[in-house]
């Protein structure tokens, strides 16, 4: 062993021996930092299976049961509306209807009574040159234009009768035109008298065959605007379809859906041939809308102011004089109309206004005409008699001359008029609750 090797060795043995028999612990190394833990590979995920693309048949499918389940909930919305509305029932002018929005397909309340349910149904008023079988027809008059107007409003009032009560309501309220058609037809058209005046008139076969649709077309606009006036007579249909008492009185006064001159009109034009229809149309407005009985005294003012006209130029046989405006040739023709007119009211209006109508007298302003004895005015029933008498007798003037124009071929209109209103005023002086006692009431008559 060499010198350096036994150096080593007692330094060794030095050290032990300091350290006692313990160990020596070998000297701490310095850890190496760690490398981050590595998350492990995830396997990819699979890829989702590709959905096989629709088929047409399959995408139509999908979207009819879509629009089928659309519609059922639409459909029990509206049941439901429906159904409620029909528990409330209330009058249309208070009630409401869900209607579907036409833009954004959603449901909207409407009222029942609105503009929203009205159809432009292009209404034009009624002329007399539209009537068929007039005895004079303006110059100027085309036959086809005539028909086309007549199929027009027939098919029109056909579909305002189909509508529903409320709609009906709706477009009688917010289509002024549709109101003066009415007017202007039951104004125009042609009256018991007018009919008769030219029932002896002979056609060509061949115009008669030509005016076979006229008549018929005739006949169904009569009918159709009678219908409509009666449904426009009643303020309720059925127990679901009405408007409050208040309102529907409103409604045909403010509107002029009736009048005392249009009732008039209705009575001379329906009368004869519906008497029951017509009474009971007349005392219905009359019962709803008192109204009408404050104005019905302002008419017969009128009325009688007319016919104090007419009777002058009557009586003084023709001659003419300067105590009336009116010529004799004009007193006969206006003459059916005025009378025809009292005879409507005479026989279709409640008893009450009947009875202001026969008590009402002649102020006495026409001279002689309505003066009686003293210058007393005279009642209706004297002032009937002197106005027959005068007929009469430039009836008997005349002769029977077949070749007398009108307004002279009319004298029989005039007078067959004048005796039935005559009648009439007698029948209602004589009637039971009055009797015979009744005519010594009043001033004494003009012969006495």
């Amino acid at each position: 062993m060499g010198k350096q090797g036994q150096q080593q060795r007692a330094a060794l043995a030095n050290a032990l021996g300091a350290a006692g028999s313990k160990p020596v612990a070998p000297p701490t190394l310095k850890e190496e930092p760690k490398p981050p833990p590595v998350a492990p590979k995830r396997k990819p995920a699979p890829a989702p299976e590709q959905a096989e693309p629709k088929t047409r048949k399959e995408l139509e499918e999908e979207q009819r049961r879509t629009l089928e389940e659309r519609d059922r909930q639409r459909k029990e919305f509206f049941d439901a509306e429906a159904a409620r509305k029909l528990q409330e029932n209330l009058p249309a002018d208070k009630g409401v209807t869900y209607v579907e929005d036409r833009d954004s397909r959603k449901p909207v309340a409407v009222e029942d009574l609105s503009e929203y349910w009205v159809s432009d149904l292009g209404f034009l008023p009624f002329m007399p040159s539209d009537n068929v079988g007039a005895t004079e027809v303006p110059g100027g008059v085309d036959p086809l234009e005539r028909l086309d107007f007549l199929r027009m409003l027939s098919d029109q009032l056909r579909q305002v009768l189909r509508m529903r009560f409320n709609v009906f309501w709706s477009q009688v309220l917010h289509d002024g035109q549709f109101r003066r058609c009415l007017d202007s037809y039951l104004r125009f058209c042609l009256r018991r008298h007018d009919v008769g005046l030219g029932q002896g008139e002979q056609q060509d076969d061949e115009d008669t065959m030509g005016d076979e649709e006229e008549q018929k077309l005739s006949r169904e606009i009569s009918r159709r605007v009678l219908a409509v006036m009666i449904r426009l007579s009643r303020p309720q249909e059925t127990t679901h379809d009405f408007i409050s008492e208040d309102k529907y009185a409103e409604f045909i006064y403010e509107k002029r859906i009736f009048d005392i001159p249009k009732l008039i009109d209705l009575c001379a034009v329906y009368g004869d041939a519906n008497r029951d229809t017509v009474t009971k149309l007349v005392h219905s407005v009359m019962s709803c809308q008192p109204r009408y009985r404050e104005d019905f005294e302002g008419l017969v003012r009128h009325m009688h102011g007319g016919l104090r006209q007419c009777c002058a130029p009557l009586q003084d046989g023709g001659v003419g004089g300067d105590s009336s405006e009116l010529s004799v040739e004009e007193c006969l023709t206006f003459l059916p109309d005025i009378l025809s007119c009292f005879v409507a009211m005479f026989c279709f209006f409640p008893e009450d206004l009947v009875g202001r109508l026969v008590e009402a007298r002649l102020d006495g302003s026409a001279g002689g005409a309505s003066k009686g004895a003293g210058g007393a005015a005279l009642p209706l029933a004297d002032v009937m008699v002197s106005l027959h008498e005068a007929v009469w007798a430039l009836k008997s003037s005349m002769g029977d001359d077949p070749d007398l124009e009108p307004p002279w071929s009319g004298l029989g209109t005039v007078i067959s008029l004048l005796s039935r209103l005559l009648s009439c005023v007698l029948g209602f002086h004589m009637a039971p609750r009055r009797g015979a006692a009744a005519f010594q009431a009043g001033p004494p008559a003009s012969s006495s």
